[in-house]
């Protein structure tokens, strides 16, 4: 069956609490279900988790020095924008943008938690149809979520549409390489966008295309790939697992996530898929 943003919502609404107890038995904080990176220095699995966002955190700052105006699209339960936005001197509320309604919900109940509930604002919608004006953002960012688009022009025109002249936008997330896959390489590639949902997996290239179609210039194009911790497993033992577990009758959308999750794994451990930081700025036309 083709994946459609429905579908993507609904893999979501399903698996998201299994998400946060598996974070949570692994030690991660139970908002947090993006993956960590460990570049040397870091000691800890929270320093880990937060390297990403400290990225983007980094770049907002060089953009605009106070009264920043962010949104994070496809948020999930909002670790990043409960790291990022306390960080920024005297921002404007923010807004968080999920397709999820489980996740907004529990995006949501957090911000009281934290004491954040007048500073950012959780909403479920469709990150190709923001609730905003034009330009009146000076930066926007996802991380792991233009890979779910089932139309990523679509990402960035809107990207585009919100972003004063200037404003910037923040990627972190899986592209393929830019190479001709094996026939073994292309069967982890598929597993893996079957599995997680994840049709808007491109190259870097046709990134690039759609970008400049709607004035995004980029400006930063680091790999993150060595800074994982990789879990892949032998070819042999992995393709049984995912023969077998292809056959399973159990309906969970759990059991695809779980066997696209392998699928990354050696995906980018043949560098069929790299993990990148990618930074575009607005341009005038």
């Amino acid at each position: 069956m083709p994946i459609t943003t429905d579908s993507v919502r609904t893999y979501y609404d399903e698996n998201t609490n299994l998400f946060l107890k598996f974070s949570l038995l692994r030690g991660k904080k139970a908002q947090n279900i993006h993956r960590s990176l460990w570049k040397d220095g870091i000691q800890t699995l929270e320093e880990a988790l937060n390297f990403s966002n400290s990225l983007i955190l980094d770049e907002i700052k060089s953009s605009v020095s106070s009264h920043a105006r962010i949104a994070d699209l496809g948020c999930g339960v909002g670790a990043s924008l409960f790291y990022i936005h306390p960080r920024l001197q005297s921002p404007a509320p923010a807004l968080g943008l999920t397709l999820s309604p489980v996740q907004a919900k529990l995006a949501q109940a957090s911000t009281t938690e934290l004491g954040l509930q007048n500073q950012i604002n959780f909403a479920e919608g469709d990150f190709t149809s923001v609730p905003l004006p034009s330009e009146s953002l000076d930066a926007v960012y996802s991380v792991e979520a233009v890979c779910h688009a089932v139309d990523p022009e679509s990402y960035f025109r809107e990207a585009s549409r919100l972003l004063q002249s200037g404003g910037k936008l923040i990627l972190v997330d899986d592209y393929q390489a830019a190479r001709p896959f094996s026939a073994n390489e292309t069967k982890w590639l598929d597993a893996y966008i079957k599995g997680w949902y994840v049709p808007g997996v491109q190259r870097v290239e046709q990134t690039l295309s759609f970008a400049n179609k709607y004035q995004l210039n980029l400006v930063k194009n680091d790999e993150l790939t060595p800074h994982l911790r990789l879990r892949n497993l032998p070819d042999f033992l992995a393709s049984a697992i995912l023969f077998l577990g292809e056959k399973l009758p159990i309906q969970h959308a759990i059991v695809p996530s779980m066997l696209g999750s392998m699928a990354l794994q050696q995906c980018l451990h043949m560098k069929v898929v790299e993990y990148r930081f990618l930074v575009f700025e607005k341009i005038n036309d």
